[in-house]
């Protein structure tokens, strides 16, 4: 099984027809769309794909579309009353979806859970950003943490956490596996989030009762007619037994 996370910035407006565009191929196909132009190509689809900071625009022009052709069920099925929100889909049977807005935030965030019928929790959210956020975000990771820890069954949280890393050593884990550290912390996985010389690791998938059997960062490259990346953030893909 495979998934993967991406925070699509679709809060800059700039080229964001083209670089939704772009991330949608690349994580339909498994490489940027130039690269699958070849005899015989066969793409590398995940399972599982949960997304952040989409938009109205980008939800209809191109979320959407794409992972219905790709035979995706996507929630939510209609967009959020939030001007940017987080969407999950899948290709395995779904029993329930719903979202829980957070008790600490100032910027509307909240938890998107969906039950696959195989008993499978995934989870997402775009925690409370900025430094401002500290206090807030670290309560946001307590109730997601919390919520893992209740289920006795299989369960992953991906999203951009905007976590810190003395925030996420303030955090009692327990039985929640980071997946990148689990992976063995590889050096060039390890950031997510990059401005100058800024460079941070704030996109994180947790998992419970799951063997993890892989772990990458991908979708820095630039895109050809923009000279662009797809995101501020970079996706990461993650494989499972």
């Amino acid at each position: 099984m495979q998934l993967v996370t991406w925070n699509l910035n679709g809060l800059e407006d700039r080229h964001i027809d083209e670089r939704t565009e772009a991330a949608m191929f690349q994580m339909l196909l498994g490489v940027p769309l130039e690269k699958a132009m070849i005899e015989n190509f066969k793409p590398n689809t995940p399972d599982i794909i949960v997304l952040q900071e989409v938009v109205e625009r980008s939800y209809h022009a191109h979320v959407l579309p794409h992972l219905k052709a790709a035979g995706f069920s996507i929630y939510p099925q209609e967009i959020s009353e939030r001007s940017y929100f987080e969407v999950i889909a899948t290709r395995l049977p779904v029993s329930s979806y719903n979202k829980v807005k957070f008790e600490s935030t100032e910027q509307g965030r909240e938890l998107s859970i969906l039950q696959l019928e195989n008993k499978l929790t995934i989870m997402t959210a775009h925690m409370e950003s900025m430094k401002p956020g500290s206090s807030m975000r670290v309560e946001q990771a307590k109730f997601i943490l919390g919520e893992m820890n209740k289920l006795s069954t299989p369960s992953i949280f991906a999203g951009d956490t905007n976590l810190r890393t003395s925030e996420w050593e303030s955090l009692d884990i327990k039985d929640i596996i980071d997946a990148w550290e689990a992976t063995g912390s590889i050096k060039k996985y390890k950031t997510t989030w990059q401005r100058e010389k800024y460079q941070v690791r704030y996109d994180r998938v947790w998992t419970k009762h799951l063997n993890i059997t892989g772990f990458e960062v991908f979708g820095g490259n630039k895109i050809t007619t923009i000279k662009e990346a797809s995101s501020d953030h970079r996706a990461i893909r993650v494989m499972f037994e």
